[in-house]
């Protein structure tokens, strides 16, 4: 039996290359979500959370999403249709007021970005920021826009330490949207 020794340089170019690597694609499928009012896409695998686990989730929130989309946890997109009155003019102002009122609540948050941006076609505000949630961090990519005269909000969060993995998997969501009005 032969043993094989490794330099240390050889090992450190090796955990090096493995660090560098690229995380594992996320396949992407297309869902129609809020009564088909939404088109956008969903990573593979994410199921619609249960009545009962949103029930437990949000029973001391003041208001609770319309539908999650979640895969066990690690992370989830949630969509909330609003009783807010919204269209295209009111986007900018929804937009700055949002930013004003998170800074506020979330002084030791970490802002990434912030603004309007046109997703196909479409005026689109959001947030995008790493804040403490029950005693550790999350990110967060909170994006939201019209949709039949009401206001839609959509909440990506994952864990802190899942921001890699999952960082550019919420953009792309972000730029799928498409509102079926």
């Amino acid at each position: 039996m032969k043993k094989v020794l490794l330099s240390a340089p050889l090992i450190c170019l090796m955990l090096l290359l493995m660090a560098a690597r690229p995380f594992a694609e996320v396949e992407m499928v297309k869902k129609r979500v809020l009564s088909e009012r939404v088109e956008i896409l969903i990573p593979k695998g994410f199921e619609v959370m249960s009545e009962q686990q949103m029930d437990f989730n949000y029973a001391k929130a003041q208001s609770r999403p319309s539908v999650i989309y979640t895969n066990n946890k690690e992370a989830s997109i949630a969509f909330s249709y609003t009783d807010n009155t919204a269209d295209q003019d009111m986007i900018d102002m929804y937009s700055d007021n949002f930013y004003k009122i998170y800074a506020k609540q979330f002084k030791e948050a970490k802002w990434f970005n912030h603004g309007v941006k046109d997703v196909n076609g479409r005026k689109v505000g959001y947030m995008e920021l790493m804040k403490p949630e029950l005693g550790h961090e999350v990110y967060q990519l909170i994006f939201f826009t019209d949709v039949e005269g009401k206001l839609l909000m959509c909440t990506f969060t994952c864990a802190d330490r899942q921001k890699p993995e999952w960082e550019n998997v919420a953009k792309q969501i972000m730029g799928s949207f498409k509102a079926n009005s």
